[in-house]
């Protein structure tokens, strides 16, 4: 009889050692599951923005050199409509919109292979002046003209690579977040799979001693 108690005794002791263990470790497991789901859903958050950063990147890459280009076929087609005009009027003044329009060719040409936003800003304020001038020759010409809508292209393209040049180093300042958070998720991750196995070894020695021992 008193083998008897004193075996149940010792298993009393053996599943309340568990169970103290089980509560310590669960109640760290769950807080780190919790601190694990919310440094994950950072993790897909900042790959997100860094694809997202990357991708208006490529478009914005794209689009000041296509606005660019856009501007200069624009300009060819209004100010050659103009020459012809004048041409068929026979205004005396025909040749200096002929002289502006060498020049403005001159400035898009730059402003083509221009990597510098500072330089396209003078560039294009130049290019302003110029239409300002060409369209007062084509007016004393007895012709109209409008340049409006290129400035308008010009101003666009200018504005989508200050865009793109606001967000350059976005890419790299994400990637080292990225970084650091992934080495956060790691270092959880070792703790909390420990934590995992070390809940199931006890929950499987809880199991066995519930049994009768025979």
């Amino acid at each position: 009889m008193t083998e008897i108690l004193e075996s149940n005794k010792l298993i009393e002791l053996v599943t309340e050692k568990h169970r103290r263990l089980l509560d310590t470790y669960n109640g760290e497991f769950f807080e780190l599951e919790s601190k694990l789901n919310s440094i994950k859903q950072q993790w897909v958050g900042i790959k997100k923005e860094i694809e997202s950063t990357e991708s208006k990147i490529i478009v914005l890459n794209e689009k000041y050199h296509l606005l660019y280009h856009q501007a200069k076929k624009q300009r060819e087609i209004i100010i050659s409509d103009a020459i012809e005009k004048m041409r068929a009027i026979k205004a005396a003044n025909v040749q200096d919109v002929v002289r502006l329009s060498g020049k403005i060719e001159a400035f898009e040409a730059r402003l083509q292979n221009s990597k510098n936003i500072d330089d396209e800003e003078k560039i294009i304020a130049e290019l302003r002046k110029l239409f300002n001038d060409i369209e007062s020759a084509v007016r004393k010409g007895g012709s109209l003209l409008t340049c409006m809508p290129i400035m308008d292209k010009l101003n666009e393209a200018k504005a989508s690579h200050m865009e793109l040049i606001s967000i350059g180093d976005d890419p790299k300042k994400h990637a080292d977040s990225f970084s650091d958070i992934e080495g956060q998720i790691k270092e959880i991750e070792g703790r909390h799979n420990w934590l995992k196995h070390r809940i199931e070894s006890h929950n499987n020695a809880l199991a066995y001693w519930a049994k009768p021992q025979v």
